[in-house]
Order: structure tokens, then sequence, then C-alpha cells
């Protein structure tokens, strides 16, 4: 970064100074370093860098348009450098702010780990980025896991962060997929195979966030094994699948994996259908959070999620996966996965509906003043859940109760160990006394 206000006053050590009393404007911005994107791709994240009055509001618009231009897609790294402006077209208190980077390749890969809800997978992917100039994406990802046994993707991708609606970051994409999924507690198997479309907006003053879809394809169930029972056999075979998806998000709170403050909420509502006109099941699942900030370092969180599944049974087949199946270190610790819920034949049966609840006192790791930041990566946590299915009332409740630690896994996932005891619990319920653990994004 170049460039300095050359009537900037001394300031006393240990000052800053104040750069809004320097008066300031842009007269010119360079945006450097590309050669497959189209100009109009890049303009508008430039717009603000002249409404700058002062070197101050040069300097904070300056960091919010590098912002804007790395997240178009383009960039693998990005300078800037601010000067005074220089030429016929230069005025009294006009600067020159450059933007130069490295355009990201026309191929990219990458090798990783991606976690899941209890599960985690090897992910391998080869991305074609800035296809037609203007941030599109093609993608191809392959991930296998120890409890999903595979998932193919085939993704493209069309930003329209240049348009007049650039603040609501429109997204529009289509996926091919084919997975393979496994239900170990009900002893089927499940194959998709089919295409996704996506419309994807967000609301940034409000915190929300939006995703309209619609997948057609085919699942296919099988049985896993010799012990498979008949009422799970019964929904063997091919199916067509038509789905219109919405899903919406409210982000609140101040961080994704330990929040101290603020809430979140997310719902998602389906109508499912065997023919492209028909949408003969509607399925509902929401999740809530609130946390509230206590002291030396203490907070609260309630969590709470319910789901629900309608359909018209005179006309209409509930297939055994699109049922719910409560338990689990993500919902009812205590529990196995799919413990809290029916069973039959030796197999958890799925329920229709279902709600459960969390209450945890969060506390930093004691003395972790002396671990640095290493520290901050974990915490602890008193908890109690408490939930049931198949009903919206206190009948049939599932309880449970206990302590942990939870350790951070980057910026969104994290890995519990809990010591759990069942508090209530119905007959056939599969219980977990003792330890416990779980990984994934979205616990209660």
């Amino acid at each position: 970064m170049g460039g300095n206000p050359s009537k900037a006053e001394p300031t006393s050590k240990g000052r800053e100074p104040d750069f809004t009393r320097f008066k300031a404007r842009v007269d010119h911005v360079k945006i450097g370093g590309l050669c497959r994107t189209r100009d109009d791709y890049v303009q508008r994240a430039a717009r603000h860098l002249f409404n700058a009055r002062n070197f101050q509001e040069v300097i904070i618009e300056t960091a919010n348009v590098k912002d804007e231009l790395l997240r178009l897609g383009i960039y693998k790294n990005l300078r800037i450098k601010i000067d005074t402006s220089k030429g016929k077209e230069a005025t009294e208190y006009g600067y020159s702010v450059a933007f130069e980077g490295d355009e990201l390749s026309r191929i990219t890969g990458s090798v990783g780990v991606e976690v899941g809800q209890n599960d985690g997978a090897a992910t391998t992917e080869l991305v074609t980025p800035n296809i037609f100039g203007r941030g599109e994406k093609l993608s191809l990802n392959y991930s296998h896991s120890y409890v999903r046994n595979s998932v193919l993707n085939l993704r493209f991708t069309k930003p329209y962060l240049h348009t007049s609606v650039g603040d609501y970051d429109p997204e529009t994409s289509i996926t091919l997929f084919k997975n393979s999924s496994p239900s170990q507690w009900s002893k089927y198997r499940t194959e998709d195979t089919g295409m996704l479309l996506d419309f994807s907006f967000s609301l940034p003053a409000l915190s929300f966030s939006n995703s309209l879809q619609y997948e057609l394809g085919i699942k296919e169930l099988f049985a896993m094994d010799k012990q498979t029972p008949f009422f799970v056999r019964e929904h063997n075979g091919p199916r067509l699948v038509s789905t219109f998806r919405y899903i919406g998000q409210f982000e609140g709170r101040d961080d994704n994996v330990f929040p101290s403050t603020g809430a979140f909420v997310k719902g998602t509502m389906e109508l499912i259908g065997s023919r492209l006109s028909q949408t003969g099941i509607v399925r509902q699942d929401v999740h809530a959070e609130l946390n509230v900030p206590l002291f030396l370092g203490l907070s609260v969180q309630l969590c709470g999620r319910a789901g629900l599944t309608m359909y018209d049974r005179k006309k209409e087949t509930l297939p055994i996966n699109q049922l719910f199946f409560p338990g689990g270190p993500q919902t009812l610790r205590g529990f196995e996965i799919a413990g809290a819920c029916p069973r039959r034949d030796g197999v958890a049966a799925g329920c229709q509906s279902y709600w459960a609840t969390g209450l945890h006192l969060w506390a930093p790791l004691p003395f972790n003043q002396y671990f640095g930041g290493f520290g901050n990566l974990f915490r602890t946590h008193a908890f109690y859940n408490l939930g049931t299915c198949d009903t919206f009332t206190t009948d049939k409740l599932r309880s449970s109760a206990g302590v942990g630690i939870a350790f951070r896994m980057g910026q969104k996932a994290r890995i519990e160990f809990n010591y759990c005891q069942p508090l209530s619990y119905e007959a056939g319920d599969r219980l977990v006394k003792g330890f416990q653990f779980g990984i994934g994004y979205e616990f209660l």
C-alpha cells in the first residue's frame, strides 16, 4: 500500500492518527491480473470507492472492495496499492487505487476431509472456475466415508454478483448426483441418482439466507442382509421421486461452533411426490437455538428441533426413508443413533413426527489461559436433553443428562466426548450409559 496524506500532522507516541480529517476522493481504480474475466463482472465491486470523502473512508472501502473481489471466485490472491493521483485528470485530493492479483487456474483440485452429522469423509474435488468469464464454475466432487458409502456430484454454478441484485448473493446451480447411503439402524441401503436445480439468495440486512430447490431422481432401497425385516423389505425397489424443497436460515450467532450470544433458526420444507405434478408427502423440519452470555465466559444455550411428515394414507405410501429417526449425539445424547424411536422386529421403525430440546451450560476449559490459543479450541458443558416421537405432547418422554468436553474443528464442526446418563426411556430404546462420542455441525 503506497502513498501518504502529505499534510498529516505528527501524532503522539502510541496514538492512532485521525484519517477522517484529511479530505480524499478516488479518481481512478485499476483492477488487474485478469485474462479470462469480463469487465462487467468486476466493475460493480468497486462502485462504493468513488463515494469516499476522506482518507479513512478510502481505506475502509478499499478493504471492502478487496473482500468483494475475492468473493467473486476469480482470484487466488490479491494485492492493493493506494497512491496519490497523477496526470491531467488528477484532482486536489485525488487518489488512485490499484488491485493486482493472480487469476485462478483453469483447473484446480483439492483433497481433504469433510465433516457431516456423526460422519467423516475423504473428499476429492476438481474445479474449473470462471468458465465463461462471469464466475461460472463446474466442479466434480467425490467423497467416501464409513457411514455414507459414496457421493458423486457434478455441479455447474452460475452467480449473479455483478448484477443490480448482487448484494443479495443470487446464485443458480444444477447438480447431477449419485450417492449410496446405508441406514444400519433399520438394515436398508438407499441409492439416489438424479438431478438437483437450486436457486439461492440472501437478505444480508436480516442475516437470512434462502434456497429454493427442485430434485428429480430415482431412489432405490435395498435390504442390507438376510436379517432385514419384511416390513423394511416392502419398501425395496426403485421409486421415481419429485421433490420441491425450501430451506431458510437465520444466522444471528457470534460464532458457528461455540456461540456465546445470539440466535439461529433453520427450517426445511419438502413437497414430495412420485410424479412431476404430484406432491403427496409434506415433510417439515426446523432447528432453533438461543444463546445467552453470563459471566466469566459462561453461557446458557437452549436448543430445539422438531419434525413432521404428513401424507394421505389412501393415496400415498410412506417410504421408510422419509421417516425420522431421533436419538444419538446430535439429537438425544444418552441414546444410540435412532435409538429413541419405536422398534419393530429388532430394528428402528422410525416415526412420522418428533420433538427434542437441549439445555446447556457452556464454560471455557479450566485454566485455559495457560494453554494459549490452543485452549480456545475446547469448551466444557453440562447438558440436559428431552424429547419424544410420534406425538407433540409430553407422553413417552425420553431424557438424559451429563457433562462433556467439545473440540472445535474448523469454522463449522465440533467433536464431543460426553458422559451420559439416560433418565427416562421406553422399552426397546437403545441406550448409551457412560461415554458417547459425537461429531457434526448441528447439535441439540
